[in-house]
């Protein structure tokens, strides 16, 4: 059966992205309302190879219509693309998505598109889609839009902004073609807009005042997709404007923590530091309602920078930051680092390395860092006007680059400094992510890979601590309930459980190891009792121990997470 408008979000595919990408919002939410408004609609949302059969078979069956998300990293796919659609039929192409704010003439006249939509998509949109339908009403008339008009670009004042976003529909990931590709995760749009006006940010440059769900509004939501679908085990929360308000973040880990109850679930936010220190009772309240990972504004640890960058913090502000989100034992806190901005010198960006790794000590086991580029993404101070960073944007369409490369010169610092200053910092976090890592107690260990095989968070720590053998088998069996440790089986029933070896018992020049972890003699030798064919009894007479020594020497491996204990 035709639709009448067909979504397409879609990327090349490189190697490096998350599979999370399909569930982006946009195209299910303007789906959810346009078929609400009576059209039918089928969303594509996935790599360029698999959705170009689909696309095209879907325009061979009759689509009246075709709509593209475009964004910073796939401006080309979308040109190319609405130019294939138009090959194969003439049909409308409409363009919408966080760049269509930087497009017009030029890539209305090279894409074929009829028009861009500029920023808040519903009310423009199902506009579009009503001319489109029975060819009356003037693009001039609908709000929000550019178009060509004898060739020369025209643009129509913005419509307001909607007011109440809980008359909208739910986001709906039924209309998709193609499977998720990231079953676990679930999205959810909790307010639009950010109150902040930071220089490098879309989200600073393009939006207006924050609009917010109500909290009874999102839980509805979230109550109707986690109960239909039992394999999302993690919540993101995607907007910029989360923690902004103390009062509701009060009220959302209320219904969170009492919903949770009922239906086992981590999830995300984000937050500025500045929102934590003023209320630092909110990260308390917020990991007892589940949360698991808190992504935070860092950009930069010079103070010149972070200046520059409207931030309104100081290089202190994010390490009490950090302190504040390991008092209250946050699992997993993140943040970026922008190598390549304002005023960057190899001075500024060796300090921002610097404080980096301070930022991993100080969270450590909790804190990871990203080193990124600059991106010059539209309508943004920064991109506005590079020259008043000291920047020089040298390719303003992002043509050689992915996120990968820096497209901006830096005083003195070219593109091919800055991708190597760029890896140089973001290998050094990696490396001390890795070491601290393996300083943790067998307590944080457990902690972290027993939330990455119940809600699917990963993290550096996570990559770190699953390339252990003993750690990687001790976590999975316990969290699926197969072994227990020593202090949680009853003392009268001990001689009856199973010694279960985590790793191999090894011997190399002499010297015994429990897989890579070096051992004395009489722990070696519990541990090769410990097959977990043997009763503790019968493994402490196999080794001529009594049985508190042998449990001693036992309880120095699970210590180690390289023995746990089963029933049979």
């Amino acid at each position: 059966m035709s639709c009448d408008l067909l979504l397409v979000n879609t990327h090349r595919q490189y190697g490096f992205e998350s599979g999370a990408f399909r569930d982006w919002q946009g195209v299910y939410l303007l789906a959810a309302y346009l078929e609400e408004n009576g059209y039918a609609v089928r969303v594509l949302s996935g790599f360029v190879h698999e959705v170009l059969p689909l696309l095209e078979a879907e325009i061979a069956a009759g689509a009246a219509a075709v709509g593209f998300s475009c964004d910073y990293e796939n401006q080309d796919e979308v040109t190319q693309l609405s130019r294939h659609v138009r090959e194969l039929r003439p049909l409308p192409v409409i363009v919408g998505g966080p760049q269509a704010v930087a497009l017009g003439e030029d890539f209305l006249l090279r894409s074929g598109a009829l028009a861009v939509v500029r920023g808040e998509g519903e009310l423009p949109l199902l506009a579009l889609m009503n001319y489109i339908a029975d060819g009356s009403g003037r693009l001039e008339d609908i709000p929000g839009i550019v178009y060509l008009h004898e060739g020369r670009e025209r643009r129509t004042p913005p419509p307001p902004p909607i007011a109440n976003l809980d008359a909208l529909p739910f986001a709906d990931r039924s209309f998709s073609l193609l499977r998720p590709s990231a079953p676990s995760v679930l999205s959810v749009l909790t307010a639009r807009g950010c109150p902040f006006r930071c220089s490098f940010c879309y989200e600073g440059g393009n939006t207006r005042s924050v609009r917010w769900r109500s909290v009874g509004n999102v839980m509805r939501e979230l109550r109707q997709k986690l109960n239909a679908d039992p394999r999302i085990r993690m919540v993101l929360f995607t907007d910029d404007a989360f923690t902004l308000n103390p009062r509701r973040v009060g009220e959302f880990c209320d219904a969170l923590a009492a919903y949770r109850r009922e239906r086992d679930f981590g999830w995300f936010a984000e937050a500025h530091p500045r929102t934590l220190l003023t209320h630092p009772e909110l990260v308390s309240r917020m990991v007892e309602a589940g949360l698991v990972s808190l992504q935070i504004g860092v950009e930069s640890g010079d103070s010149r920078t972070l200046r520059a960058y409207n931030k309104k913090t100081t290089p202190a502000m994010i390490e009490e930051a950090v302190d504040v989100c390991r008092q209250a034992n946050l699992l997993h806190l993140v943040g970026n680092i922008i190598v390549g901005g304002a005023f960057e010198t190899e001075e500024s960006i060796a300090r921002s390395r610097e404080f980096g790794l301070r930022l991993l000590e100080r969270g450590a086991g909790m804190a990871e860092l990203h080193a990124i580029h600059f991106w010059p993404l539209p309508n943004t101070a920064m991109t506005l006007r590079p020259q008043d960073f000291g920047m020089e944007i040298l390719d303003p369409q992002s043509r050689t680059a992915v996120t990968d490369y820096p497209v901006a010169r830096c005083g003195e610092l070219s593109p091919e400094r800055l991708s190597g200053l760029r890896a140089d910092m973001d290998e050094a976090f990696k490396m001390r992510v890795r070491e601290l890592a393996l300083q943790l107690p067998a307590s944080a260990v457990l902690r972290v890979l027993g939330h990455w095989h119940r809600y699917r968070q990963y993290s550096g720590y996570v990559d770190a601590l699953s390339r252990v053998d003993r750690y990687r088998r001790f976590s999975l069996l316990l969290e699926q309930g197969a072994v227990r440790r020593l202090d949680d089986i009853p003392p009268e029933e001990i001689g009856l459980w199973h010694p279960q070896r985590q790793c191999p018992p090894l011997t190399r020049d002499g010297r015994h190891f429990a897989g890579d972890l070096p051992v004395d003699a009489e722990t070696y030798r519990v541990l090769v009792a410990s097959a977990g064919r043997m009763t503790v009894d019968e493994a402490a007479a196999f080794c001529c121990m009594a049985r508190s020594d042998f449990l001693r020497a036992a309880r120095r491996l699970e210590d180690s997470l390289a023995l746990a204990f089963c029933r049979y």
